[in-house]
C-alpha cells in the first residue's frame, strides 16, 4: 500500500507539474515579425496573452511598462491584448518585450531610400490578411466603419502635415474594405483620382520623373502624415541624394557642371523666405526640360532670377561659365 501511495502521489506531483508548466501563459506576439522592414516612423506592437500582467517593453535599451487590455474569452477563458506604439529611428531598432519569465527580441530595420522602399511596396503584405490575426481583431473590431480603424491608428491623424483624406477619415478612398484593407494598387491610380491637375500635367510634359512615371508616388510622399511639407518622407535634398548620389553608381549631381559649386541647401532665398533645395531648381515630378529644371522659354536665366536680381543674372552666368 506505501508502494501504490508513493507512486500515486509522485504521479499526482508529476501532472500537476506538467499542467503548470503548460498553461503558464506567455505572451504570443503578432506584430511586427523579427527582421521585418518597414518604411514608417511609427510601428505598432500587437500581442495576446492568456495573463494581465504587465509588459515591459524595451527599443535600443529605452524602456516602459505597458498594460493589457482585456479582450475577449476563447475557450471560456479571458484573454488580454498589448496595444503599443512605438517611434522608429532610421536603420536598425532592436525591440525587446518582456512579460514575466518571457522574453522575446525583434529586431525592425527603418528603412528611407526611395530605391528600398520601392522594393518593400512591391513585397507589401498586410497585417489584416493574415487568418490568425485577423480572427484575432474579428473579435472586438466588426470593421463597419472608420471608427475600427482609428481605435488602433490614432498615430495616422496625428502629425505636422495630415493627408487630407486621413483628416477626414476616409481610409476606404485608398484602403479596400472587401480585401484584408491592403491598400488599392498601383498607389499612383488612387494618388491621381484626387490629384487631377498633376495629372493632366504628367500627360501633356516631354519629361516625366523615372519613379512618377512607374507610380511610385509613396517611395517620396507619405500617404498618412509627414513632419515635411507635401508628405515628404524625409528632407527633400535627402530624399534626393538617395537615388542622385552614389559613389559606387558612378555619378553625383552637378559634377560635370559649371554650376557644381553653386549651394544646393543650407541657404534661405530672400524673395521666397523658403530653404533652397533641389526642388528650387529641378521639378520632381515633370518637365519641360531634360534636367526638370523649372524654367519658362528654356531659359535658365528665368530660373536664377528667382533667387537673383535679373540685371545681376546676365553676369553671375557669364562668371560661372569661365
Amino acid at each position: 500500500m506505501k508502494i501504490i501511495n508513493r507512486f500515486f502521489i509522485a504521479f499526482t506531483f508529476t501532472v500537476a507539474l506538467f499542467f503548470s508548466v503548460n498553461t503558464y501563459a506567455t505572451i504570443n506576439i503578432l506584430f511586427p515579425k523579427d527582421n521585418q522592414t518597414v518604411a514608417v516612423s511609427d510601428i505598432h506592437i500587437v500581442g495576446i496573452s492568456d495573463t494581465d500582467k504587465n509588459v515591459v517593453i524595451e527599443i535600443d535599451g529605452e524602456g516602459y511598462t505597458k498594460s493589457l487590455l482585456p479582450s475577449f474569452s476563447r475557450d471560456g477563458k479571458k484573454q488580454y491584448m498589448l496595444m503599443s506604439i512605438l517611434k522608429l529611428d532610421s536603420g536598425k531598432n532592436e525591440i525587446t518585450i518582456t512579460q514575466g519569465d518571457f522574453q522575446k527580441t525583434i529586431v525592425v530595420d527603418k528603412v528611407e531610400s526611395p530605391v528600398v522602399i520601392e522594393d518593400w511596396t512591391e513585397k507589401l503584405s498586410s497585417f489584416h490578411s493574415s487568418g490568425s490575426k485577423k480572427d484575432v481583431c474579428k473579435k472586438c473590431h466588426k470593421f463597419q466603419n472608420i471608427k475600427d480603424c482609428v481605435n488602433c491608428h490614432k498615430d495616422k491623424l496625428l502629425g505636422k502635415w495630415v493627408h487630407k483624406p486621413v483628416k477626414e477619415a476616409r481610409c476606404f478612398k485608398c484602403h479596400q474594405r472587401e480585401n484584408e484593407f491592403k491598400p488599392v494598387q498601383p498607389f499612383s491610380d488612387t494618388c491621381l483620382s484626387c490629384h487631377k491637375d498633376l495629372n493632366n500635367l504628367l500627360e501633356s510634359m516631354d519629361y516625366v520623373h523615372g519613379p512618377v512615371a512607374a507610380g511610385y508616388c509613396t517611395i517620396c510622399h507619405s500617404p498618412h502624415k509627414s513632419t515635411n511639407k507635401t508628405h515628404l518622407r524625409n528632407f527633400a535634398n535627402d530624399l534626393c541624394e538617395q537615388c542622385h548620389v552614389s559613389e559606387t553608381m558612378g555619378y553625383r549631381y552637378h559634377q560635370d557642371s559649371y554650376i557644381n559649386e553653386h549651394p544646393v541647401e543650407g541657404k534661405v532665398i530672400d524673395k521666397t523666405g523658403e530653404e533652397l533645395t533641389c526642388a528650387s531648381c529641378h521639378n520632381p515630378h515633370y518637365a519641360d526640360d531634360k534636367m526638370f529644371l523649372i524654367i519658362k522659354g528654356g531659359e535658365e536665366s528665368e530660373l536664377c532670377i528667382k533667387c537673383h536680381d535679373k540685371e545681376d543674372t546676365k553676369k553671375l552666368l557669364e562668371k560661372l561659365s569661365e
